[in-house]
């Protein structure tokens, strides 16, 4: 939600949605766990143990998030934010589906963009050596769709069209938006 309200300021100019941006990241702080460099996620699903690490939970989708907004707010606390999800991120978060909602290739988008933001050359050393992971897992164990028992389906963000997706993201990042950016394409950016 932060994320959202700091694009709609950054449109509109009006003050209220700047306020209501940063108490959402307040909110979203309040949610952290410094032991576990994680951000609480309060669906009480037992699957999750109470936190996920996942662009639709967790510490992927905040790292997203402030990566994105940088441009529009950019403090320590932010660049903080950013590396314990990178770091959280890196450390827990791959080898269960392939999917961009809450699998490998949806986490991976994250070093993704920050190499883009930052132009490191760590970051993409590690994003080579996921990338690499999770092609080898497809070639051993076929596509891993992010819904129960792994079963095939099309979909975006659970499914093969979001692996397909986030397989063109990989070999061409500067050609291929991120979709869980909303990102416009080549000839839609301004």
């Amino acid at each position: 939600m932060a994320w959202a309200l700091l694009k709609v300021y950054a449109l509109s100019g009006e003050e209220r949605f700047l306020q209501a941006a940063l108490h959402a990241i307040a909110y979203e702080r309040s949610l952290f766990s410094p032991q576990l460099g994680n951000w609480l996620d309060l669906r009480g699903d037992e699957r999750y143990s109470g936190f996920m690490t996942a662009w639709c939970n967790g510490a992927t989708g905040i790292g997203l998030a402030r990566l994105d907004s940088l441009a529009y707010l950019d403090d320590a606390e932010i660049r903080l934010e950013i590396n314990t999800a990178l770091q959280t991120t890196i450390t827990h978060c791959f080898g269960h589906n392939h999917s961009l909602c809450h699998g490998d290739l949806g986490n991976l988008d994250l070093l993704v963009k920050a190499n883009s933001t930052f132009n490191d050359s760590e970051y993409r050393a590690v994003s080579d050596r996921f990338a690499s992971i999770i092609l080898e897992s497809i070639y051993q164990n076929g596509w891993l769709c992010g819904v129960p028992l792994g079963v095939e389906t099309p979909g975006l963000m659970t499914g093969l069209a979001g692996i397909g997706y986030g397989l063109l993201r990989l070999a061409e990042p500067e050609r291929v938006p991120s979709v869980l950016l909303l990102e416009a394409s080549q000839g839609e950016r301004t």
